[in-house]
């Protein structure tokens, strides 16, 4: 992995649409929600300024997170519309605007609404489907690693900001508060309620179901981006203590050819969820730069 440490510097409906033009003229958002199977999925749409065909970026949110993760992910898909991208970005069950249980908020279903939105873009816009990208952050880099290693994966570069890369189990142990916590939970998660209720570190109440932990058991990213062989840019911070610098290194081993860039002073919020301008300039403009290169 190339690693840079840079200082500051199926058919798918549409329920409902309400469109919101940007104050500035660079891009159009539009909030839709598609229907995918029996879920709604609400999502928004930046689409830049001109007609297309435009190159095209899915956007996966982390766990519990939502498609706004705080103003952070609109000011992601801004920077790629400044540099002629189309973006779509979606709340998984439970998460943001969605309606359905947080208990239906696992990997499986996440993937599948991933690749809903990536369906609705190209049913309803002037994509080209020659210059897809996929972006995920924390649980939505697994999310994105999951689908850029499957074989005949549409996406021509991958962008990642702190993945959750490591063996789903591992990370389970870590977020939820070790070995005895892991274990108590997934006991519970498998009870009459059919789920454990959790309070991650920010104080969030989650409903973790049987098939979440099950899912997540069997997720291992890092054994399957073999089938991945496109650009790819990992973002991390120097203080992110939920994404630590074993998995970044252990995804460097794994896909060497990646481009790494670590942020000063990022913790796992990456400034959305504090006042780092900085950071989030630096967040933004790495991604900007390497889709609008790598999507040529």
């Amino acid at each position: 992995m190339k690693r840079r440490n840079i200082g500051l510097l199926p058919t798918l409906g549409v329920l409902a649409t309400l469109s919101l033009v940007s104050a500035a003229v660079a891009e159009t958002s539009t909030d839709v929600t598609i229907q995918n199977g029996d879920r709604a999925v609400p999502a928004t749409v930046v689409v830049p300024d001109g007609d297309g065909p435009f190159a095209a970026v899915v956007m996966n949110h982390g766990h519990g997170g939502g498609r706004q993760e705080n103003g952070g992910f609109g000011g992601i898909a801004k920077a790629l519309a400044d540099k002629g991208i189309l973006t779509i970005r979606m709340d998984f069950p439970g998460s943001g605007d969605s309606t359905e249980p947080f208990t239906e908020g696992y990997l499986s279903n996440m993937i599948s609404d991933s690749n809903a939105s990536l369906q609705y873009v190209l049913d309803n816009y002037a994509v080209d489907e020659n210059r897809l990208g996929i972006f995920g952050y924390s649980m939505g880099g697994r999310i994105a690693l999951t689908i850029g290693g499957t074989e005949g994966t549409p996406y021509r570069a991958m962008g990642l900001l702190a993945p959750s890369a490591d063996w789903g189990q591992d990370m389970m142990v870590s977020f939820l508060g070790g070995q005895a916590e892991y274990d108590r939970l997934y006991a519970e998660s498998g009870g009459e309620k059919g789920f454990a209720e959790f309070v991650t570190q920010w104080g969030q109440t989650q409903e973790l179901s049987r098939q979440w932990f099950d899912e997540m058991i069997a997720s291992k990213p890092l054994e399957v981006i073999g089938a991945y062989d496109g650009p790819m840019i990992v973002v991390s911070g120097d203080k992110d203590d939920v994404i630590r610098a074993n998995v970044i290194a252990d995804l460097a081993k794994a896909y060497p050819d990646a481009t790494s860039i670590v942020v000063p002073d990022a913790d796992h919020g990456y400034g959305f969820y504090s006042d780092q301008p900085e950071v989030t300039a630096l967040v933004e403009k790495s991604f900007a730069d390497f889709f609008a290169d790598a999507l040529r």
